[in-house]
């Protein structure tokens, strides 16, 4: 593919392709440490950060992360596209740009509920 026939939308794809994991990964790491932090220090949880990392390890498997992995990439991947499809498709002023932001973002949060229940569906069936 030679860059004459890259679309606008091309270079955003590789960037949600590549950075997504990343980012939910760091995600993760955060409301992990979180929780730790919270369960340590609201008293009506009261429990030590290592109580608390023993039960995560005991819940929490590899196949749950890499589930949330694939979901999020195909979430983003879904969300590029139908905000490139709708961002660069808009004209007008910016009263067209701000209509167009909420139309963005209700399809984008319609898709991803639609998408959630048939992405959980496969990967359950496939346990």
């Amino acid at each position: 593919i030679g860059f004459d026939q890259l679309t606008p939308e091309d270079p955003r794809l590789a960037a949600i392709v590549f950075m997504m994991p990343v980012l939910i990964m760091i995600a993760n790491l955060v409301g992990w440490f979180g929780g730790a932090i919270v369960s340590r220090y609201v008293g009506f949880i009261g429990i030590s950060p290592e109580t608390y990392f023993a039960a995560l390890r005991n819940s929490v498997k590899v196949h749950d992360v890499l589930q949330g992995l694939v979901k999020g990439e195909i979430f983003g991947f879904v969300v590029v596209l139908v905000c490139c499809n709708i961002g660069l498709n808009t004209r007008g002023g910016p009263r067209e740009i701000g209509a167009s932001v909420t139309r963005a973002v209700v399809v984008s949060l319609i898709i991803i509920l639609l998408l959630d229940y048939f992405v959980t569906r496969a990967q359950l069936a496939s346990l």
